[in-house]
């Protein structure tokens, strides 16, 4: 190996080596030699050639390769209707306060006896009982305490909550 005159070796980064050309470092962009780089292989770098001290391996996630996932129903079957274990109808024509029948769309499911819980215009339920039940109109065991049916169309709930109702 030549000397210079202060004792390096002539190798060194700013002398002509053979066949130890100059490289750009892709991350930092200094030139190093060839022989003191390392490439990284594939990934997001892209085959990046770099100093030895900025090398690190390829990452292992890079190596996984995606698998289909079937999302198939093996049993696929329709939603089900809606079902309400709970007889109920509306009010059809207004009542006033201290009333004892009120005119039903429907009295389907419900029996004289049944306990049936009305709305009252105040939006306060009032609960009694079936007193007597003739056409679509519903006598009831107690007076009404409040109209029921006074808005545009008459819509008051009415519930039959001791009726089993429909399956």
């Amino acid at each position: 190996m030549f000397r210079n005159s202060e004792g390096r070796g002539m190798t060194e980064a700013w002398y002509y080596n053979p066949g130890d050309h100059y490289v750009l470092d892709d991350m930092s962009g200094f030139k190093v030699r060839r022989s003191r780089t390392r490439t990284i292989p594939g990934g997001q770098t892209g085959q990046a050639v770099v100093d030895r001290r900025r090398w690190e391996p390829q990452q292992p996630q890079d190596f996984v390769r995606g698998v289909a996932d079937d999302q198939s129903v093996d049993v696929a079957r329709p939603r089900q209707d809606d079902r309400f274990m709970m007889v109920g109808t509306v009010v059809t024509r207004p009542a006033p306060a201290g009333a004892v029948a009120i005119m039903v769309a429907s009295v389907a499911g419900m029996g004289v006896g049944d306990t049936v819980q009305v709305m009252l215009d105040s939006g306060v339920n009032f609960v009694t009982q079936v007193r007597g039940i003739a056409g679509g109109t519903i006598t009831l065991a107690a007076p009404l305490p409040a109209s029921v049916g006074a808005g545009d169309p008459a819509g008051n709930m009415v519930l039959d909550l001791s009726a089993a109702g429909p399956a």
